[in-house]
């Protein structure tokens, strides 16, 4: 009789609903999955990677020079409209300003000859935001190696200082370049889809990823 008794309580608990309770959903651990994602989004940028021509500039300054290798020759004035004027530049020049207060690289890949691009850069006050060794051109070793493969280029820079994908940008107007950056998985990308410079939507875009 008294077992019957004790089976019929325990039976009634159950039944009842009086066993271990779930804890609510709002209350559950992350999953590991569920930090790896958390991570992610919260990891500040490192390195940015900028194509020149149509990019930081706002012509094709290797098209408007017939390819030439050197430009020196070329007015101040020049280069001032290559870049959009002396406003568009002083926005540049804030831009990298930000950057290096937070502690971004900055590179260049680009299919321009390496010294147009540093004499490009330095007419407008920009090249030292740039280090030497931070600017490939068409001429330059690494693009040469990997056959004008930017991706790889980029890929190569980042493995080398343990940079991860969510903590490098690649911006350049050239879709076929983004793509191929893309389907590598190589980084992050921003496709500047006029082909006219870097927009004001642009440089904000890419400074909202800055440590705070």
């Amino acid at each position: 009789m008294r077992q019957a008794i004790i089976l019929l309580t325990v039976t009634f608990l159950f039944a009842g609903g009086c066993g271990p309770a779930d804890p609510p959903a709002t209350q559950s651990e992350p999953t590991k999955k569920d930090l790896s994602v958390e991570e992610k989004t919260q990891k500040p940028l490192r390195i940015v990677f900028y194509d020149f021509d149509q990019t930081l500039s706002v012509i094709h300054i290797f098209k408007e020079t017939n390819g030439a290798n050197d430009v020196s020759e070329k007015s101040d004035q020049f280069f001032v409209d290559a870049f959009g004027g002396e406003e568009r530049i002083a926005r540049l020049k804030k831009h990298f300003e930000r950057l290096a207060q937070a502690e971004v690289k900055c590179n260049i890949v680009s299919y321009g000859y390496t010294a147009v691009i540093k004499e490009s850069l330095t007419r407008v006050g920009l090249i030292g935001f740039f280090k030497t060794e931070a600017i490939f051109g068409r001429d330059s070793e690494a693009l040469t190696r990997f056959k004008g493969k930017k991706h790889k280029v980029i890929s190569e820079e980042m493995d080398s200082e343990s940079i991860s994908y969510e903590e490098a940008f690649f911006v350049d107007d050239s879709k076929k370049n983004i793509d191929e950056c893309e389907e590598a998985e190589t980084c992050r990308i921003l496709h500047v889809h006029e082909r006219r410079g870097l927009t004001e939507e642009d440089l904000l875009f890419l400074e909202g990823g800055l440590k705070k």
